[in-house]
């Protein structure tokens, strides 16, 4: 026996494991983080807006790969379709969600060929790496919940509270703001039917440990992600300046 035990929780039902993931969002959701409640608040400059959308569009812009290896390495027909659907609409050639979320950086007055130019921060390369990881060294199962409910299932809360703001005190027209109010609605869906992906799935206690697990470090990696916003475009802190 090793001397050191890891404790695995016994096996609950789909309902209970469902739970336990959304209070795991839920105790460090970005909806409360300093950012987000400066930004519903009207109180930050559209630049920072802008930067922020640099930020996003450095992880998102590789979604295709992460979900794409994820689609890859699932089994099961169900699972993958709900996968295939978020690919689908992330990458809809028509109307790519990238190119929405661009736009938006121009009504900020952030130039789009600037931000395709940039670095990410080091709190987004900490994202992008763990995307890296948990879509290539982990299960299927694994991944979709870090992925889908650990980040994803956040962003509805995060609109609702932020589209007041962007019509009311921002002023931005509704095509400005079409990236927030496509995935307002987008989201719930596919974070409801991950939801039940991984109850259906997650079938022994060690599978179900794997989905906390996961979940606890996309819950963390989004609110890491705007932690680096937060530091280099409101507090002035040059998190991305080397000394040599």
């Amino acid at each position: 026996m090793s001397a050191i035990e890891t404790h695995i929780p016994l096996l609950v039902s789909a309902a209970d494991l469902r739970r336990e993931l959304e209070d795991i969002v839920r105790s460090r959701h970005c909806v409360r983080h300093p950012l987000i409640e400066a930004w519903a608040a009207g109180t930050l400059d559209r630049q920072v807006l802008g930067r922020w959308v640099q930020e996003h569009y450095h992880f998102t812009k590789d979604l295709w790969a992460f979900l794409g290896t994820n689609y890859g390495n699932c089994p099961h027909p169900d699972a993958r379709a709900v996968i295939m659907e978020n690919l689908g609409e992330e990458e809809d050639p028509a109307d790519p969600h990238v190119n929405i979320l661009l736009r938006f950086a121009r009504a900020c007055g952030v130039d789009p060929e600037e931000i395709r130019a940039s670095k990410p921060l080091p709190t987004t390369w900490g994202l992008k790496d763990w995307l890296t990881v948990i879509s290539t060294r982990r299960t299927w199962l694994e991944s979709s919940a870090g992925m889908h409910i650990g980040m994803e299932s956040q962003l509805p809360t995060i609109v609702e509270k932020i589209l007041p703001a962007l019509r009311e005190k921002y002023h931005f027209t509704e095509d400005d703001i079409r990236f927030f109010t496509l995935h307002h609605a987008a989201d719930v869906e596919h974070g409801g039917r991950m939801y039940d992906m991984v109850g259906k799935y997650a079938n022994t206690p060690e599978l179900q440990e794997g989905v906390r697990q996961a979940v606890r470090e996309g819950t963390q990696k989004r609110w890491l992600y705007h932690d680096g916003v937060y530091i280099k475009h409101v507090l002035g802190y040059p998190i991305d300046t080397l000394s040599c």
